[in-house]
C-alpha cells in the first residue's frame, strides 16, 4: 500500500539530484522490483528515461571493479542493479558506500590528480527471489515491492508531461528526501525480503525471547550463541558472532546493560 507514495518521493529524488538541488546527499534509495522472469521489471526500468535520455541509463555495473563502478555515478543518470540477489555478501558493504556517496572524488583515466565529480546516479533494481536483503541493521535503503502481475509496458508514456509535474513540484518546494517515518515504513515492509542467516534460525529453534512477566534467563549474546554451538554441532566464525547481539535486538529480545555487557532475556525451548 505504500508503494506509490514512496515511489513518487524517490522520483522527484532522482529528478531534484539531476538538477544540482542537493549537493552533500545522494539519492541513497532504491526501488527493488521483486517477481517472477517475464514480467518486465527491466524494461519498466529503463522506461523510466526518455529516449533522449537513454545513453545515461546502465543495467551493468560490476561491483567487484570498485574505481568503474564510482565513475558510473558521475557518468550515468539512472543505474538498474539488475538480478540483484548476484550481489556477493563481500560487496555489501561497497554497495552501502556508494549508495551514500554523494560525489565521486577519483582519478578519470590517463589523468594524474585526483579530482571531484559531480554524482547524478540513482539507482533502481530487480530481482527474482524474494529473500535477498542481508542487512541485518536495516534496509532502509530499498522500497521493496513484489509483483503479483506483469508490467503494462505497452502504453506510450508522455515523458514532457511526466517531468514537467515533477519540476513543478520541486519549484514549489515538495519534499524530495525521505523522512524518518517513511524509512520506518520501508524497513518493516521489507522484513518478509530479507534473509533469515543461520545463526538466526537456529536461535529460534533453541530459544524465545521472554515476555515481561516471565522469569526466563539473562545470558550476554555469546554465551547464548556458545549454547548454540554446543546443542547444534556448528560453529561460528568471529564476524557471525559480532552481529549475533544486532539480530536478538532486531527479533525484539528485551535486553539491559550491565557492567559486562549487554544481556537477553531468553528462555530455552525443550528440542526433540
Amino acid at each position: 500500500p505504500h508503494w506509490a507514495p514512496l515511489f513518487r518521493r524517490w522520483f522527484l529524488n532522482m529528478v531534484a539530484h539531476w538538477r544540482g538541488m542537493d549537493k552533500k546527499h545522494a539519492n541513497s534509495t532504491s526501488p527493488l522490483l521483486i517477481g517472477p522472469q517475464a514480467y518486465r521489471k527491466s524494461t519498466f526500468c529503463r522506461m523510466l528515461l526518455p529516449p533522449a535520455l537513454q545513453a545515461y541509463y546502465t543495467d551493468s555495473i560490476d561491483f567487484s571493479r570498485k574505481r568503474d563502478a564510482e565513475l558510473y555515478l558521475n557518468r550515468f543518470l539512472l543505474i538498474n542493479m539488475d538480478e540483484f540477489d548476484q550481489i556477493s555478501p563481500s560487496q555489501q558493504a561497497f554497495l552501502k558506500h556508494i549508495l551514500q556517496k554523494p560525489v565521486v572524488n577519483t582519478r578519470r583515466p590517463n589523468a594524474s590528480a585526483v579530482e571531484e565529480l559531480r554524482r547524478y546516479a540513482s539507482f533502481i533494481a530487480t530481482s527474482n527471489h524474494r529473500d535477498l536483503l542481508t542487512d541485518t541493521s536495516g534496509s532502509r535503503r530499498f522500497i521493496g515491492i513484489y509483483m503479483t502481475g506483469a508490467i503494462d509496458v505497452s502504453r506510450p508514456i508522455d515523458y514532457e508531461q511526466l517531468y514537467a509535474q515533477a519540476l513543478e513540484l520541486l519549484y514549489h518546494n515538495e519534499r524530495y528526501w525521505f523522512d524518518s517515518e517513511e524509512e520506518a515504513i520501508m524497513t518493516e515492509n521489507n522484513r518478509e525480503f530479507e534473509q533469515s542467516p543461520a545463526i538466526e534460525q537456529l536461535f529460534m529453534v533453541y530459544y524465545r525471547g521472554a515476555e515481561e512477566e516471565e522469569e526466563g534467563e539473562w545470558l550476554l549474546a555469546i554465551d547464548i550463541l556458545r549454547r548454540i554451538q554446543k546443542a547444534s554441532k556448528m560453529t561460528f566464525s568471529a564476524r557471525q558472532a559480532s552481529y549475533f547481539g544486532r539480530i536478538l535486538q532486531r527479533l525484539g529480545v528485551k535486553s539491559k546493560r550491565k557492567t559486562y555487557g549487554t544481556y537477553y532475556h531468553v528462555i530455552p525451548l525443550e528440542v526433540e
